[in-house]
C-alpha cells in the first residue's frame, strides 16, 4: 500500500518533533558551553525547523514508492486560479484574525505560552528575516510535508474528503499553539482542497505564502493592535468580519469555476468520486 497511511502520517508529525529535539540538543549544549542562549535565537530556531522538515521529508521519501516529482507536484497551474486564491486568502486572513481574537478573548494566552510560541514574529526580529521564515521557508516546507507527502499518501487510503480533513488536522496540530488550531485547521482544509482540485502544490504554496505575508505584515505594522495586547486580542468590527466571510465564499466559488477543465485533479485509489 502507498505510504503514508493515517497512522504513518501521525508518526511522521511525531518524528518531525523528535528530529527537532535531536538536532536542537547539540546546539543547546554548545550554547551552555559558550554561555549564550543559542537555542532562543530565531535564526537558530528557523534553521532547526528547516533541517527537521528536510530530514522528515527524506525519511518519508525512502519509505514510499513515489518519486520526488509525485511528491512535490510542481505542475504549472493556470494564472487565472491565482486571482480567486488571492480573494479567498484575504478573506481567510480577516476571518482567521477575528477567530483567533475571539479565542484569545475567551481564554487569554498565558504569558509563558506567548513567549514560547512568539517565534519570528517578535518585535525585535527584523522584518526581512520574519518575511523569509514565514513567507518563503514555512510555505515551501509545510506544503511539501503536509500536502505533498501526507495528503498524497492519505488519498490512497481514504476518500478525498477524509484525506483532506485528516491532513488539515495534522497540519493544525503541528503548530502546537492551541490558540492557533482553529485558524490553522481552516487554512489546512482550503489548501488541501486546492491541491486535490488542481493536482498541483503551487496554488497551496502561493496561498500559504500570501496568508503568512498578510499576517506578518499586519503584525509588523500593528494593523490589528499592538503585539503587547496579543494575549487577549482585539475584536474586529462586525462588518469587516462579514466582508471576510463574503470574500472566502466568493474566492472558493470562483476557484471552483475557474479550475474546471484546468489542471488534473488528484486521483485516489480509495474512491472513484470526482472533485
Amino acid at each position: 500500500m502507498a505510504y503514508p497511511n493515517l497512522k504513518q502520517s501521525i508518526w511522521l508529525v511525531v518524528l518531525f518533533f523528535l528530529i527537532s529535539l535531536v538536532v536542537a540538543l547539540p546546539i543547546g549544549v554548545l550554547g551552555a558551553i559558550l554561555d549564550r542562549p543559542l537555542i532562543e535565537s530565531p535564526y537558530v530556531i528557523q534553521f532547526l525547523i528547516l533541517a527537521s522538515f528536510i530530514l522528515t521529508a527524506l525519511y518519508a521519501h525512502r519509505r514510499t514508492d513515489r518519486t520526488w516529482s509525485d511528491i512535490l507536484l510542481l505542475k504549472p497551474a493556470s494564472w487565472q486560479l491565482y486571482l480567486p486564491i488571492g480573494v479567498c486568502v484575504v478573506g481567510l486572513a480577516i476571518v482567521g484574525s477575528d477567530l483567533g481574537n475571539l479565542f484569545r478573548h475567551l481564554i487569554p494566552v498565558p504569558e509563558s505560552v506567548q513567549d514560547l510560541f512568539g517565534g519570528p514574529a517578535r518585535k525585535e526580529t527584523p522584518y526581512m528575516f520574519t518575511f523569509y521564515a514565514m513567507v518563503v521557508q514555512a510555505p515551501l516546507a509545510k506544503e511539501v510535508l503536509f500536502r505533498g507527502v501526507i495528503l498524497g499518501g492519505l488519498l490512497a487510503h481514504r476518500t478525498r474528503n477524509r484525506a483532506i480533513v485528516w491532513s488539515a488536522l495534522l497540519f493544525a496540530i503541528s503548530h502546537l499553539h492551541p490558540w492557533r488550531y482553529p485558524t490553522a485547521l481552516i487554512l489546512g482544509l482550503v489548501l488541501a482542497w486546492w491541491v486535490v482540485r488542481t493536482g498541483s502544490l503551487l496554488p497551496a504554496i502561493v496561498g500559504h505564502a500570501l496568508n503568512n505575508f498578510l499576517i506578518v505584515t499586519s503584525t509588523h505594522l500593528e494593523v490589528f493592535g499592538s503585539l503587547d495586547d496579543f494575549s487577549t486580542g482585539t475584536m474586529l468590527p462586525w462588518w469587516l468580519h462579514v466582508c471576510g466571510v463574503f470574500l472566502v465564499l466568493v474566492g472558493m466559488c470562483w476557484f471552483n469555476l475557474v479550475s474546471k477543465g484546468r489542471g488534473e485533479p488528484v486521483e485516489t485509489a480509495a474512491d472513484g468520486e470526482s472533485v
